[in-house]
């Protein structure tokens, strides 16, 4: 096991300092500048809060690389932000010291260079910038569901998006990364230079340095000829999008529909995605309601055509046009600030309406019971994962959890400190109801028509909050990324998320 990481002390600030003055940089403390020290410790959730020893918010990569060869040959506890979206604390430290992308200007930036479809991103940017700036290009990439999430976290874990059922994960296009190791160097990485370590940051990427910037590959969406749309889209970049909202009572024929719709061979196809919610949204008057999201990458009418019997049902509030492609992951937002926890779920189709049923009314006992945890959700996303199941193996990249399964969460969400506990271990209530249905329907494997890849960890690490369980985010990679541990970092100081223990 590694040793425990030292918080900063008086001292090693002052030496911090004096390394990083050529480089025209100071760290940031609690007595130096309370207002902005204030607003880099705060996180998406409230709950995810720690009182760094000291913040550095870098504007060159000579800064990145001092700070994090001092924070390893001194054994200081090290953190790094990006969006601060993680309700887990990851890029969170206490007492140590944090590098913050998110507030430099150098690091957030987002360019695209047009010959070769690529974008540019830096390390500390958020998805939102990323849609924005492909959209201006004509171009799309697959992204995270949410504009507000880093694009650092996101892409090292995997990457799930609406995009995934047309172009695979987030790692699929990823071309290269600019990455500072333990040891201070900084190194281009992809598929020609540092192959090895490529591997392992495409879905491991949290435990071998900081990335401070990304090379994803743009598709055209919207723009050229239909044919030519490696994204798909509407002219002008749009896409047909938005809610359906149906009231409890239609829960049934709503699976029997999703059921259709995305189980193999199914209806919507790869030109759309969409899934489901439980959610008390305040212009519903806090009710229970089924959330049902909507996105076609195409057009108003063939886009209408692969959801009218979900539109059939008769929904309580529909809500679909077309927007612009930046603005479908603008769909679901939360204000910041907010406590929060997340429960990364699994689960595959056909859904028994039973199973549904079950989780709907844990969904509802523990709002009514909660009184300030309405705006809690339990979310069940939904797409063709054919193209993501044959891009790669399960042991082609770090990354463990391809197959033909889905991905849910159980958004934890309320207001007072005192309601952490119960909020909690709700979270983790929902993830075992997924898990013994998980393990039901394994063992009827031949009542099922999904297919599921056996290898597949059945654990998306980017939903998953328990960073106890490398072994099982990582499944049969686990070994070979300990050897590249032992190589890259083989103290341990990036230990925030799923921590590998080094293994010569």
């Amino acid at each position: 096991m590694s040793a425990t990481k030292a918080h900063l002390s008086p001292n090693n600030i002052t030496q911090l300092n004096v390394l990083l003055q050529p480089a025209n940089h100071a760290l940031i403390t609690k007595t130096s500048d309370p207002d902005k020290y204030k607003s880099c410790i705060a996180r998406w959730s409230s709950a995810a809060i720690k009182e760094a020893g000291a913040v550095l918010v870098p504007e060159t990569m000579e800064a990145v690389q001092i700070a994090v060869k001092f924070a390893s040959q001194n054994n200081i506890d090290l953190a790094v932000r990006g969006g601060g979206h993680s309700t887990s604390a990851s890029s969170s430290t206490d007492g140590g010291l944090l590098i913050d992308l998110g507030r430099s200007s150098k690091f957030t930036q987002v360019t695209v260079d047009q010959s070769k479809k690529h974008l540019h991103v830096g390390g500390g940017a958020i998805w939102g910038q990323v849609d924005d700036a492909g959209f201006a290009a004509g171009l799309a990439t697959v992204g995270g569901t949410v504009a507000d999430t880093g694009v650092g976290g996101l892409t090292l874990g995997g990457g799930y998006g609406f995009l995934s059922g047309k172009l695979g994960l987030t790692i699929d296009n990823l071309v290269s990364v600019t990455l500072v190791t333990a040891n201070g160097d900084s190194l281009t990485v992809n598929k020609d230079e540092n192959a090895e370590l490529f591997w392992a940051l495409r879905g491991a990427g949290h435990n071998f340095g900081v990335a401070v910037e990304f090379v994803l590959q743009g598709h055209a969406y919207g723009t050229g000829p239909a044919e030519e749309r490696e994204a798909g889209g509407a002219d002008g970049g749009q896409a047909y999008a938005g809610m359906l909202i149906f009231s409890p009572d239609k829960l049934d024929p709503v699976i029997t529909l999703m059921n259709k719709m995305y189980g193999v061979g199914g209806t919507v196809g790869t030109s759309g995605a969409g899934g489901f919610a439980f959610a008390r949204p305040p212009p519903m008057g806090g009710a229970v309601v089924i959330i049902c999201p909507v996105i076609w990458h195409g057009d108003e009418a063939s886009g209408r055509a692969a959801f009218q019997e979900l539109i059939d049902l008769g929904p309580i509030v529909e809500d679909v046009k077309m927007i612009d492609y930046p603005g479908i992951n603008r769909l679901f937002q939360f204000a910041p600030q907010i406590r929060a926890s997340m429960k990364g779920l699994t689960f595959t189709l056909p859904m028994r309406n039973e199973f549904a049923q079950q989780v709907l009314a844990s969904y509802t006992k523990f709002t009514d019971s909660v009184q300030d945890a309405s705006d809690s959700l339990v979310l069940f996303e939904l797409f063709d994962p054919t193209v993501v199941d044959a891009k790669a193996t399960n042991t082609d990249m770090a990354f463990s959890n391809r197959g033909h399964h889905f991905n849910g969460m159980a958004g934890s969400v309320w207001q007072k400190e005192e309601n952490d506990q119960t909020c909690r271990l709700w979270g983790r209530e929902v993830a075992a109801l997924f898990q013994q249905e998980l393990e039901q329907n394994r063992g009827a494997a031949s009542t099922t028509v999904v297919p599921n890849n056996t290898d597949a960890v059945m654990m998306y690490g980017n939903y998953e909050q328990s960073h106890d369980r490398a072994r099982s985010v990582f499944g049969a990679n686990y070994e070979r990324l300990q050897k590249l541990k032992a190589q890259y970092d083989p103290t341990n100081v990036f230990n925030k998320q799923f921590r590998i223990e080094p293994q010569a």
